[in-house]
């Protein structure tokens, strides 16, 4: 008998806890808080593309956009390109070579490059993750043919 009520009690139990009605919705995750550790580790970049140069600046020879991340961060790259060609934005391996000439061609086998967003054809913006590499200074291109180096910037990564 006591088994009996045991088991009526556990199943009142059972079907109280699984409820009926409306699922309620889950809350939306919480930010990282300013400081903490998890907040360190992101970070969102704003990349304004032109024809040809990256940000506000036509001489990015001269003076270049510098975006600056913590090393192995989770950053968010926002890619707009406000002009009529195409681009990408591209970080250079440290030490590496780059071709006299960037083309397809001399594309298809990059071992020089730490990553590349992709080609954003003109009037386009998307968002693209991207894993900041070891900290040092990393050259930022535009890999479509005849845009670098006019078209460059620097990454410090931190």
């Amino acid at each position: 008998m006591k088994t009996f009520r045991l088991s009526l009690v556990l199943v009142a139990l059972l079907l109280a806890a699984c409820g009926g009605g409306e699922p309620t919705p889950m809350p939306a995750p919480a930010e990282p808080a300013a400081g903490s550790a998890q907040a360190e580790r992101a970070a969102t970049l704003d990349i304004l593309m032109n024809d040809i140069y990256f940000g506000d600046n036509s001489d990015n020879l001269g003076s270049p956009p510098v975006w600056t991340v913590a090393a192995g961060s989770e950053v968010t790259l926002n890619l707009a390109n406000k002009g009529g060609l195409e681009h990408n934005w591209a970080v250079v391996k440290p030490g590496s070579e780059l071709p006299k000439v960037l083309t397809a061609d001399t594309l298809k086998e990059a071992t020089f490059l730490e990553f590349s967003a992709g080609n954003l054809p003109g009037g386009k913006s998307i968002s693209e993750p991207f894993t900041a590499p070891a900290a040092g200074e990393y050259l930022v291109i535009c890999t479509v043919a005849g845009h670098y180096p006019a078209m460059q910037g620097k990454l410090i990564v931190q």
